[in-house]
């Protein structure tokens, strides 16, 4: 075995699982790829990770969630999500790939979790008072996480090359403006 620090082992580790996933899908890699690409032996891995999801986690939190979050938490709600789509922008083929999962553990529920975590502290933290009875901070938690993910989603698995400051925008306008507004016309209700 390579003599790592143990950050760095992990930090190994999760880069080689990166580096595998450009190579082939994530159902065909296994935690012996990971351990041989880091010269490493298998049961280091299982001292760092769970599996194979859970470096998928761990490569979400510190590369995209942890810094996106700082500035989520000091009140920069914008810039922290145009900060998640910038890195993410930077290993788009990576994160296309994560997109596709599906189920427990996928990495839209990572994702997912992660926003709706953060609003709905936020929301409780402001003392936020609906306007509806049926408007409880968990609705419109997972109502903001599930947009935020939609648009990121269509974004990874667009065809075309479209930056991360356009998709930016398109989730500003879904989700700011009215119906009415979108659609050019008062819709009937």
């Amino acid at each position: 075995e390579r003599l790592f620090e143990m950050a760095e082992i992990r930090q190994v580790l999760a880069q080689c699982f990166k580096e595998l996933m450009q190579e082939k899908s994530f159902q065909k890699i296994i935690v012996k790829d990971i351990t041989d690409r880091a010269n490493v032996k298998r049961p280091t891995f299982y001292t760092y990770f769970r599996d194979k999801y859970d470096v998928v986690e761990w490569i979400f939190m510190q590369e995209i969630w942890q810094p996106a979050n700082s500035l989520i938490a000091a009140g920069y709600i914008r810039e922290g999500l145009r900060f998640m789509l910038i890195s993410m922008e930077k290993d788009k083929r990576y994160y296309r790939k994560l997109a596709a999962l599906e189920g427990q553990n996928s990495f839209q529920e990572i994702f997912v979790r992660c926003i709706r975590q953060e609003v709905e502290q936020a929301l409780r933290e402001n003392a936020f008072h609906p306007s509806h009875h049926l408007l409880s901070v968990e609705l419109i938690s997972e109502y903001f996480a599930r947009i935020f993910w939609f648009v990121t989603e269509k974004w990874l698995n667009y065809a075309e090359e479209v930056s991360a400051l356009e998709v930016m925008e398109v989730y500003e306008i879904l989700f700011s403006d009215s119906a009415e507004k979108l659609l050019g016309h008062k819709v009937e209700g």
